[in-house]
């Protein structure tokens, strides 16, 4: 899990993602999703869940905060692609589907 910790409280921040003009996304310790200035916190670190939660530098209502983000985004992307999907035509859906068959390998039951 990727971890930020904020210069002036000391507090970690989940991070999520950078935004642009030197901004990024976070979990924040109340468990509420902001985007901050980057500039407000030590460079980005990769630590372990547990541990992190263990020695109370992060809380579980953050860590419950980033799964739901990161399902949120996933079905995002589900629907970004079935919308695409319904908008080619019948033979690019048939090429398409063959080539994700190929992808996948044997199907298991």
């Amino acid at each position: 899990m990727q971890v930020c910790k904020n210069k002036n409280s000391g507090k970690y921040f989940i991070y999520i993602q950078d935004t642009g003009n030197d901004e990024v996304l976070l979990v924040t310790p109340d468990a509420y999703i902001k985007s901050l200035k980057a500039n407000l916190f030590v460079d980005i670190e990769d630590k372990e869940a547990d541990s992190l939660l263990a020695s109370g530098q992060i809380t579980e209502a953050q860590i419950q905060r980033f799964r739901v983000y990161e399902k949120d985004r996933s079905d995002d992307t589900v629907e970004e692609i079935e919308y695409l999907f319904d908008q080619v035509s019948p033979y690019e859906k048939k090429r398409l589907i063959e080539m994700l068959k190929k992808k996948m390998g044997p199907a298991t039951e």
